[in-house]
């Protein structure tokens, strides 16, 4: 469970300078890149590497102090103040949403009563979950939202398959507050970042200007600039979804969570966060996903489970990633190695960065980067039609022999320019791949049903042929 890092790694100028010349190539004006390792005795090695500015409109230098976007990163911090919960006797995995929040409501009555509090943690509880209603600033944001999804949708029914979903880790934060009297935001602080020493971390858009923040950046729609991304509009998303993704931070202070969770729920001070139990609870398998997917092998509560190759084997890391309004952020944990790896950016074009940075620290540590496999000769044209969710829409059509995705968001906050068309690439049986911002995505073929979906992450239902 230990791991010693090389000495230059995140420590020479040649690192600075890849750094550097990365985050050119992405279009990505500001970095933070961070690894841990535990010791023998448990101590940590943490080194924390930056580049660029935190804005191309002010031009102020990223600094290790520097605060950037977790995006649903936050989920395994919202799911550790569940995991808290039950430590305590306050609930299980397996009690009712309703019996915590009688008022809970979505629009499938049958449905509502169904959905477990393993449910919210699995994105398993079948709500279509990207919902993003801002309903205030106050402290009774949260609360006011969970009323709000009287009127969602379900994509499929609660224990079916895993579709990402937003609004069921507003629903867990919204059972802390009722559980511990106070906003979700106070529970973070008081409950994670208090007792672990975190003080470069907000959870609040008005606690922004008491530290140097990264801006996120977005594509510029104007295709005549030099300028390939530009600072975003809005700076972070509206307080009521916080449970679901506005943790906010230094590399720092992520790794530093991450030793928690490395350290079977003990802080680097010896303070006890969480039980041992429910730390090794969050990172078992849940929802098997080597169905629609070649990367990922499992979701676990509020984490991620994918297999990286070391040497003739496997290594689990347990990671989660975050997108916010043009901020990208990656985190890897391997327990069995006591490591850690995250990626902070305030770019939306961060994601390609993240894969070569994290490929490229992975190799110096004997450890090789998953990517989606490809099998020659495969055929998708079943898979032609057009897909949906509350959010996104996505139609995949068959033309002089390729096939194309287009992507349309129905968000009426999205930013910047508009989804290219982009070429979809078989790459097995029911399954094809797409290359954006720099990353390779996989998308696949799923029924439940009468009904088929194409899944990324997220479930999209078939709506034309």
């Amino acid at each position: 469970m230990s791991t010693a890092l090389p000495a230059g790694l995140l420590a020479t100028p040649e690192w600075q300078e890849r750094l550097d010349i990365l985050a050119i190539r992405h279009d990505v004006p500001g970095v933070q890149v961070g690894v841990l390792a535990l010791g023998p005795d448990g101590e940590a090695d943490i080194r924390v590497m930056v580049s660029g500015v935190t804005s191309l409109g002010t031009g102020v230098p990223v600094t290790e102090d520097t605060l950037f976007q977790y995006g649903s990163i936050s989920k395994v911090w919202t799911a550790t103040l569940i995991m808290q919960l039950v430590d305590e006797g306050l609930l299980t995995l397996d009690t009712r949403v309703v019996d915590v929040l009688p008022e809970f409501a979505i629009a499938d009555p049958e449905h509502t009563a169904a959905i477990t509090v393993r449910h919210l943690l699995t994105h398993t509880s079948g709500i279509d979950g990207d919902i993003f209603t801002d309903t205030g600033d106050n402290d009774d944001c949260v609360a006011k939202y969970v009323a709000s999804l009287v009127g969602a949708a379900s994509t499929t029914r609660p224990g079916g398959p895993l579709s990402y979903c937003n609004a069921g880790f507003v629903v867990a934060g919204r059972i802390v507050e009722v559980l511990r009297g106070t906003a979700w935001d106070d529970a973070i602080a008081t409950r994670i970042a208090r007792p672990l020493g975190l003080t470069h971390l907000i959870t609040r858009a008005k606690d922004a200007p008491l530290f140097r923040t990264a801006v996120g950046h977005l594509a510029n729609p104007d295709p005549k600039s030099a300028q390939a991304v530009v600072p975003t509009a809005q700076w972070m998303l509206p307080r009521s979804v916080g449970p679901a993704g506005l943790v906010t931070g230094t590399a720092d202070a992520l790794l530093r969570f991450s030793a928690m969770h490395l350290r079977d729920g003990m802080g680097l001070s010896g303070e006890r966060v969480l039980s041992a139990a429910s730390v090794s609870a969050m990172r078992t398998h849940q929802v098997d996903l080597t169905k629609v997917s070649t990367v990922d092998q499992s979701w676990g509560l509020g984490w991620i489970l994918s297999d990286w190759a070391r040497g003739d084997g496997v290594v689990t890391s347990v990671q989660h990633g975050g997108h916010t309004i043009g901020q990208r952020a990656k985190l890897h944990t391997f327990p069995e190695l006591g490591l850690a790896i995250c990626v902070l950016t305030n770019s939306d074009s961060g994601g390609g960065f993240a894969e070569e940075i994290e490929s490229a620290i992975g190799a110096e540590l004997g450890l090789t980067f998953p990517s989606p496999a490809m099998e020659d000769g495969a055929d998708i044209s079943r898979l032609v039609g057009s897909y949906e969710s509350v959010m996104m829409r996505f139609s995949l059509s068959h033309e002089d022999g390729r096939y194309f995705l287009d992507m349309e968001s129905k968000s009426p906050a999205a930013q910047g320019a508009p989804e290219p068309r982009r070429e979809a690439r078989p790459s097995g049986p029911g399954r094809f791949v797409v290359d954006m911002d720099g990353s390779r995505i996989e998308f696949s073929h799923l029924t439940e049903g009468d009904d088929e979906y194409l899944y990324m992450f997220r479930l999209f239902k078939r709506i034309t042929n």
